[in-house]
Formats: structure tokens, C-alpha cells, sequence
């Protein structure tokens, strides 16, 4: 079985103002690129599971958010690391749905997708859903990532110093 970290997207990996849909915006936020390298050379998948209810409200299309997943790529490649796969809950808050964080409907679908070990896995964020979300699919670790803490969430989980 594979390990993985999962990723919150928006205000974990890059900045986010609102309902970022345009490529041109993305800007990777400080630390991302290294620490994603580090956890990738550790042996990790990464993988982003993003709740994006400005789909459902209609704000921006899937299309939009696809094109973002592959300009965060495209400025990954300056740290010869990628996103494995970016797995994504359209939905609104009030909409209950199994795969919006802190609910593990996502997390379950790449771990069978992927064939990884929740218990060797750990989840990122920037919100207490994300850390909700990692804890009960049973990750070994959830961390909030703040304020360009990113590499140095990424040392903990890899044992780097």
C-alpha cells in the first residue's frame, strides 16, 4: 500500500482571495514548492482534496478550476515536483454531502483509487474541517498549515531537521 499527504488547495498551497478560479492569479504561497518536493522524495503521493463550492453556486465552471490544478502544476515544476491527483467536492455547505470536508468521501475515493494506507497518511490545511476531515478517515496526523508554516509542516512528517 501507498502513503499519501492530502492537501487542502486554497490558502494551503496557494493564495487565495475568493473563489480563485482565474490561472493567471495562482501565486504559490511561501515554503509550498520545498516542502511538497520533501514530502514527495519521502515517498508520499500528494493529493489535493479541495472543497469548491463556487462550482455549485455557480461562480466558476469545473473547467476554472481544473485550469488553476494545472498552473499550481506548471509552477511546481521549478521544484521538479507535481500533484499527483486533485480530487474535488463541487457542493454547497447546506447541500450534506459525503464528500465535503470534514466529511471523508473524498479521502476514502483516492485511498481506494490509489491504494493507500490512511493510517501511514496525513492531511494539510488551513481550516479545522481539513484537520476534521484527516482525523476521522483515521490519517495519522492532521496539521494546519498558517502564516507559510508549509515547509515546515513538511520537515515534521518527513523527520527532516
Amino acid at each position: 500500500m501507498q502513503k499519501a499527504v492530502f492537501l487542502d488547495r486554497d490558502n494551503t498551497l496557494i493564495e487565495d482571495s475568493g473563489y480563485i478560479h482565474e490561472p493567471n492569479k495562482v501565486k504559490l504561497l511561501p515554503g509550498v514548492g520545498e516542502g511538497l518536493k520533501l514530502l514527495k522524495e519521502a515517498g508520499f503521493l500528494l493529493i489535493v482534496i479541495s472543497n469548491q463550492s463556487g462550482i455549485g453556486r455557480g461562480y466558476f465552471k469545473e473547467e476554472d478550476f481544473h485550469a488553476v490544478n494545472k498552473k499550481l502544476n506548471q509552477l511546481l515544476e521549478r521544484y521538479n515536483v507535481q500533484i499527483d491527483d486533485f480530487l474535488f467536492c463541487p457542493h454547497k455547505p447546506d447541500e450534506r454531502c459525503s464528500c465535503r470536508k470534514p466529511e471523508i468521501g473524498l479521502l476514502l475515493k483516492a485511498a481506494e483509487k490509489w491504494n493507500i494506507n490512511l493510517k501511514e497518511s496525513f492531511m494539510i490545511g488551513d481550516k479545522i474541517s481539513d484537520i476534521e476531515a484527516g482525523n476521522r478517515a483515521g490519517c495519522k496526523g492532521s496539521f494546519l498549515a498558517k502564516n507559510g508554516e508549509f515547509l515546515k509542516i513538511a520537515k515534521v512528517i518527513t523527520g527532516e531537521k
